[in-house]
């Protein structure tokens, strides 16, 4: 656990396994916390805790955002063909006599992509 909390800006190696030894386990425990608790962990002071605790914030938020846009690629992909923004449509492609594969498949230039 203690290399996803790495991932937050402020926190090495062993700042992580201070934090997961006092039991904050992941980046939301981290954003949830308040400054005067984190403190009281070794190697962080007040002002620290306060910077850490901001940055951890910071990167979840930018990780929803991220999945916001992913999201809305994913569903642009399965509306519109990312090749000429022609119609997506279910069907089967047959592989082999016992082999099918779900996709969506373009009207217009055949292009597809697996569902």
């Amino acid at each position: 656990m203690s290399n996803e909390l790495e991932r937050v800006n402020g926190i090495g190696p062993v700042a992580a396994i201070n934090l997961d030894k006092a039991g904050v386990k992941t980046i939301e425990d981290i954003a949830s916390s308040k400054p005067e608790n984190l403190a009281w962990i070794k190697g962080i002071g007040i002002v620290s805790a306060k910077k850490i605790i901001e940055n951890a914030n910071d990167l979840l938020k930018l990780e929803e955002n991220i999945q916001f846009v992913l999201n809305s690629i994913k569903e642009n992909f399965v509306k519109q063909c990312p090749k000429c923004n022609g119609s997506m449509k279910s069907k089967y492609i047959i592989l082999g006599p016992e082999r099918r594969l779900k996709v969506r498949q373009c009207t217009v230039c055949k292009f597809y992509l697996p569902e």
